[in-house]
């Protein structure tokens, strides 16, 4: 990138305080991505727009940054900003492996185009702490992983232009750009597959915690609940309660949830799991209960994570590309900071056939 010979003199006129990107932007009439290259000294602005918004900044109050945020903005201003906005425990991973893929899934993809990417260490929590990142941040462009908690806000940054794109559910009303699977269909494949396969009693295991300050009205599991529910009805099967198992959010839920079924007598005959991991831990607690996987009860997955393929026996599974998902939440976001719109799009699931199911 070229950067302006009167960068210096631009950034001097940023704001530390009062107030933000967005403001300016719709005073100025433009986007906050081109107050954001005005500020930083970016070629590509025509000279009218940039005394258009440098005088706008100024009649604002803008104040002067001094040179070492200047030089860190000018650094972040042509980086992708990545935000895993669930806080894990002090020692444990960053995200759960679907989440380490799809996060690899973002980062080739931005390799490709030679752009680069920062995972951010603050997580995010309600819209106050939302806004507080977003007004303050000097990416180009932000991935959320995760949106329900953040739903409201993300609406109005996205309103007022700030380039940003989210991996979840589309909800109506949206006006951010999201990218996610299609959970109906990928719960009602799994479902339905085992439904040819003869069984009949057919768990669902999935944690669905109120989050809170939530701002959607459905999570990802919940849509792959409703999609089970739905292969049901159409073989003619009637749905159980008492069939569905929600257990608190962590490593070991498919052992929670499967000892939940054994202990209150609750006969099943195959286990649809919100995710590869919840399987994986229902197969350990099956086997290390006399239970057989497939002959006794049969099981199915969600994500297709590597472990996958390679557990004893091999794990069916709803697969969600990581590769397409990261390429598309790249390519919508670039196509965002460049000025132009994107609409949200849901990526198509697939069923691989394992042993866990029966061949």
């Amino acid at each position: 990138m070229q950067v302006n010979a009167n960068a210096g003199q631009i950034m001097a006129r940023v704001k530390r305080g009062g107030p933000t990107l967005g403001g300016v932007a719709a005073e100025a009439g433009v986007s906050v991505a081109t107050v954001s290259r005005v500020l930083t000294g970016h070629s590509a602005i025509s000279e009218e727009t940039r005394e258009r918004v440098l005088s706008t900044a100024d009649r604002l109050g803008y104040v002067h940054v001094p040179q070492r945020v200047r030089r860190h903005q000018t650094s972040l201003s042509e980086q992708i900003c990545l935000v895993v906005p669930v806080a894990t425990a002090h020692g444990s991973q960053l995200a759960n492996p679907f989440e380490l893929a799809l996060i690899g899934g973002v980062g080739t993809a931005l390799r490709e185009r030679r752009r680069d990417v920062s995972i951010v260490w603050q997580t995010p929590y309600d819209d106050a702490t939302l806004a507080q990142f977003l007004d303050q941040s000097a990416y180009a462009g932000t991935i959320f992983l995760g949106q329900s908690q953040f739903h409201d806000t993300l609406n109005r940054y996205a309103a007022m232009g700030k380039p940003l794109v989210a991996w979840g559910v589309e909800v109506a009303g949206q006006s951010y750009c999201s990218i996610g699977s299609d959970n109906h269909e990928g719960g009602f494949q799994a479902t339905a597959h085992l439904l040819r396969k003869g069984r009949r009693r057919i768990a669902f295991i999935g944690a669905m915690p109120p989050i809170p300050a939530a701002r959607t009205p459905f999570s990802q599991i919940a849509i792959r609940l409703d999609g089970y529910r739905a292969a049901l009805a159409a073989h003619d099967v009637p749905f159980d309660p008492d069939m569905v198992q929600t257990p608190t959010a962590g490593q070991f839920e498919g052992a929670e949830a499967v000892d939940n079924l054994l202990e209150r007598g609750i006969a099943f005959d195959a286990v649809v799991a919100a995710s590869d991991l919840v399987a994986l831990g229902a197969i350990q607690t099956l086997r290390q209960r006399g239970i057989r996987v497939p002959d006794d009860v049969a099981v199915i997955g969600y994500d297709d994570i590597d472990a996958a393929a390679l557990s004893t026996p091999g794990l069916t599974t709803i697969r969600q590309d990581v590769i397409k998902a990261g390429n598309l939440l790249v390519a919508k976001l670039l196509r965002i900071i460049d000025g132009h719109r994107a609409k949200s799009e849901r990526l198509p699931t697939n069923l691989m056939i394992r042993e866990s199911c029966g061949r």
